[in-house]
């Protein structure tokens, strides 16, 4: 009596925490050893008893054809009952006598079944541990009900415990994030009979590599896995010539340059020294594009003589592991916040026309695979259309006022222009003002220089000056140049 409340307790438990349970590891089949191997249950769970009847002959004989819930389930068989318990009887000959059992001693064969099956779900806290796997079967009972088949293990400090069941369940459309589906397929034992099985791989772009490591890990000859030393493998068809099947190893690679698509290809396998004796499957391929990304950009350019915002826009985008060039993707201007900023799709470059008004204008614009003309991104280019910098930087000088000339050779040699030395090609030069006036103080405008003419009264003059873009004279700075005219030669 003691013994079953410990179980009991065990069993809540495992029931508590297989609601809180995260489905959906993906493992291989698993063989059986007498003629079928079985799909991992982990990786249909979720799926309702109805969902699999849409796609699922329930003969435990026809295959299924179709996906349900994201899973394809085509060429598996859905198990009745029958075939479950005697899968089940493998390991544990008891449930042949009743649909559902449990105690301490199906403990020792329930955990090598969740060695074979992985367990849907498991845990362990402190002092417990547990694991459960569970399927729907394609049987229901005389009511109508469908019929799933589950496998427990736990154990306590003090005790271990384990089950088997068959049993139905009252609503096909129930949604358990721990329950699977039981499938299986003819591995052919003592049958001398190939089994080839549909593949499906990828490769991340038209670049190519292998898509498929082998072909016949999934296939079976005379009960046994398929290889190269017990079949013979041929290709049949290939619906791209960039699909190569290495028939020494079977695996199946793609060719760099394979345009982004998804192709099949038929190959198949023959018992050796019997060439009749043959089976055939698909593997789908499917070579994606290359990862194409267009990046944001920024420039600025002057109306006064407009010119290139940003010499390409290509220059930050990627196409795969590489820089796009006009070469490999196709340009499209999409918009233009200004009609004076344009697109040059030949070289990528953003350019702004002479007199573009002032402002800060976004250009939209797609790249695309030239070879894939559907892998498309597109980006922003932001241009600030504004006149030029210009900056007048303030000069100081101590010079005699008895010997004069020219104190300053250019006030312009510490001034900016567009990033650069502002000179005279670019600026135009005035006088705005002298204080104390002197006659005997001037700026030079044709070059920058300061003169003083000898003989000038001494004292502290200051003289400001402004600098115009020629091209726009309404864009200027000013700065103010500190004469000390002490009387004496410094």
């Amino acid at each position: 009596m003691i013994q079953r409340k410990r179980l009991g307790v065990l069993a809540y438990v495992i029931l508590f925490l297989a609601i809180s349970g995260v489905p959906g590891e993906v493992s291989a089949a698993a063989n059986d050893n007498h003629g079928k191997e079985w799909r991992q249950l982990t990786e249909t769970v979720g799926l309702t008893w109805n969902q699999v009847a849409q796609v699922c002959p329930r003969d435990g004989i026809s295959p299924c054809s179709g996906v349900v819930g994201g899973r394809d389930l085509s060429g598996w068989v859905w198990a009745t009952d029958v075939q479950v318990i005697t899968l089940f009887s493998y390991f544990e000959p008891d449930i042949l006598t009743s649909p559902s059992i449990s105690g301490m001693q199906y403990f020792f064969t329930a955990t090598p079944f969740l060695s074979f099956l992985r367990p849907t779900f498991s845990f362990t806290i402190t002092y417990q541990s547990g694991g459960f796997t569970a399927g729907w079967t394609a049987s229901v009972d005389a009511a109508g009900s469908p019929i799933a088949g589950s496998v427990s293990v736990g154990t306590t400090p003090v005790s271990v415990g384990g089950s088997f069941s068959v049993a139905p369940r009252s609503d096909p459309n129930e949604v358990e994030s721990t329950r699977g589906v039981f499938l299986w397929r003819d591995t052919g034992l003592a049958g001398n009979a190939p089994f080839a099985y549909d593949d499906a791989g990828l490769v991340p772009s038209p670049d190519g590599g292998t898509a498929v490591a082998s072909v016949l890990a999934n296939d079976w000859m005379g009960g046994a896995p398929a290889t190269t030393a017990n079949v013979l493998l041929s290709q049949v068809s290939s619906t791209h010539p960039g699909l190569i099947l290495n028939l020494s190893d079977g695996s199946l690679d793609v060719a760099s340059g394979t345009q982004a698509g998804t192709y099949m290809l038929v190959y198949q396998i023959c018992a050796i020294g019997s060439p009749t004796n043959c089976d055939s499957a698909t593997v789908t391929v499917l070579v994606k594009p290359y990862v194409i990304d267009a990046v944001n950009d920024a420039g600025t350019a002057s109306p006064s003589t407009g010119g290139t915002a940003v010499a390409d826009v290509l220059a930050n985008d990627r196409l795969g592991n590489a820089r796009p060039t006009p070469a490999n993707v196709t340009l499209f201007q999409l918009s233009s916040g200004n009609p004076g900023v344009t697109l040059d799709v030949s070289d990528g470059s953003v350019d702004v026309a002479q007199g573009t008004a002032l402002g800060t204008f976004a250009l939209v614009y797609r790249i695309c695979e030239t070879a894939n003309p559907t892998n498309c991104d597109q980006a922003t280019a932001t241009v600030i259309v504004k006149p030029y910098d210009i900056d007048a930087v303030d000069d100081q000088v101590r010079a005699s006022s008895k010997t004069g000339g020219t104190v300053i050779a250019s006030v312009l040699a510490n001034d900016w222009f567009a990033g650069a030395r502002a000179t005279t090609a670019k600026v135009s030069l005035s006088l705005v003002s002298l204080t104390p006036a002197a006659q005997g103080i001037t700026l030079d405008p044709s070059d920058g220089s300061v003169d003083v003419v000898p003989k000038t009264n001494s004292g502290l003059y200051k003289l400001i000056y402004k600098i115009c873009e020629i091209t726009s004279p309404a864009n200027c700075d000013q700065a103010t140049v500190t004469i000390d005219l002490s009387g004496k030669t410094p």
